[in-house]
């Protein structure tokens, strides 16, 4: 039944995975997006305006921002699934982050009692 379990969820763990790396990569593109505007108006024989891309810029920095909020709405949705982990009694399986999983509410509280306990 454990095993079936694990199987059950792990395309929605890879789904996570992917979904988290993707928003990353699209933050770090948008702000590469960003920052060659400026380069390429200053770029030496350009001759460009000094207002070339400020609107482009504008609405690619909405961009960045939307993107950081939704990178956020899924790292808070990782916690909620890890909170589920816990509650089905499934192992935590690394799909090669190099950090833990976001802790779930029940393993917070936890280690809070805990810590509260031994400092007593």
């Amino acid at each position: 039944m454990l095993n079936e379990r694990i199987e059950a969820v792990r395309p929605i763990a890879e789904k996570l995975h992917a979904a988290e790396t993707s928003l990353n990569h699209s933050i770090s593109l948008l702000g590469e997006l960003i920052s060659c505007i400026p380069a390429a108006r200053s770029a030496p024989g350009t001759r460009m305006p000094l207002t070339a891309g400020m609107e482009a810029c504008s609405s690619l920095a909405a961009a960045v921002s939307s993107a950081a909020r939704s990178y956020c709405e899924v790292v808070e949705a990782h916690a909620h699934f890890a909170e589920d982990r816990d509650n089905l009694g499934l192992r935590t399986v690394s799909w090669g982050d190099m950090l833990d999983c976001p802790p779930s509410k029940a393993s917070v509280e936890q280690e809070t009692r805990l810590r509260v306990v031994k400092a007593a």
